[in-house]
């Protein structure tokens, strides 16, 4: 998800999402608001469904800014 330009389903228009592939821009869809709060969640579910035993996700948005997101 690094250096990509990640938006929610439904929020951009085609000739938009058509132009920006046009420029090479790495695009990644997703069916939630690209919050921090939201991708800690998709994470946590992620690895867990993978069998990981995950205590909890941290996702920065800056160095002194994260969400974190357990199921306790």
């Amino acid at each position: 998800y690094d250096h990509a330009f990640i938006y929610e389903s439904g929020t951009l228009k085609p000739l938009t999402v058509q132009a920006l592939q046009e420029e090479h821009f790495r695009l990644i869809e997703v069916p939630f608001r690209p919050t921090a709060e939201n991708f800690s969640k998709f994470f946590y579910e992620k690895m867990t469904e993978k069998g990981y035993d995950v205590q909890e996700i941290a996702v920065y948005e800056t160095p002194n800014n994260c969400a974190i997101y357990s199921e306790n």
